[in-house]
């Protein structure tokens, strides 16, 4: 690495800073309703995305800075996904195909993931000067399956199931630093949940970036972009 250089590692939160988790979901929910015989009613889809979003909050797993959260988070998280078939099913009548308009489900949200606008370029682009990793919570399977084109440009994947804990637990971050074998001033982070990503790496002095494509104020201690091309400038 360059000794000029400000960061050897550029950490990446994955969902809704580098893969659209919600596209993804949307396209997990019309292979379900094929699954089913059903069709593809795209009413029923956003339905069912605008559930499942109710669902998430409903079990709490929002709330990633209570500790009972963070020791339940991916037991919470299949519950989750069956509780939000359960729903389905009682709606839309998936009767005996339910186990396999949920399999289809889980199996197409593990597939390679939609990217968020020119994230797939900016990574391949700093990769040759910068060792890549993405940070996510989420479940292995899953994750590993939707960030799969990713893997020629990462350095590291860390996913929370495998971690077993997760942001913005400090002991996630920690992990991070002593597999790396680097001091926290030497990566950045960049991700699109303050109370997860930045209040996460910044615990264990990580600096950080926030990415953000609305017009909501950053606090004053954290940078803010709002496309990923902009990073270049804070590097």
């Amino acid at each position: 690495m360059k000794g000029t250089r400000k960061y050897d590692y550029l950490i990446f939160d994955a969902d809704h800073t580098v893969i659209d988790f919600d596209e993804d979901e949307r396209r997990a929910f019309r292979a379900a309703f094929r699954a089913a015989g059903k069709g593809e009613d795209e009413a029923a889809v956003q339905a069912c995305w605008e559930h499942s979003a109710r669902n998430w909050h409903d079990l709490g797993l929002n709330d990633v800075h209570r500790s009972d959260v963070q020791s339940a988070y991916h037991d919470m998280y299949y519950r989750h996904v069956r509780t939000l078939f359960d729903w389905a099913d009682a709606v839309y009548g998936f009767g005996s195909f339910r186990t396999q308009a949920q399999q289809a489900f889980e199996e197409t949200l593990a597939c390679p993931a939609h990217f968020i606008q020119n994230a797939d370029m900016v990574l391949a682009d700093l990769a040759q000067e910068y060792r890549i990793c993405i940070a996510t919570n989420g479940l292995s399977q899953m994750q590993r399956g939707r960030l799969q084109a990713l893997m020629p440009v990462l350095y590291r994947l860390y996913i929370s199931e495998e971690m077993r804990c997760i942001k913005p637990n400090a002991a996630f971050f920690r992990a991070i630093l002593q597999d790396l074998g680097v001091a926290a001033d030497r990566c950045l982070m960049v991700g699109d949940s303050l109370s997860s990503d930045i209040a996460g790496a910044s615990s264990v002095g990580m600096p950080c970036v926030w990415f953000c494509r609305s017009a909501a104020d950053a606090p004053a201690s954290v940078p803010k972009i709002a496309d990923l091309r902009e990073l270049e400038r804070f590097l």
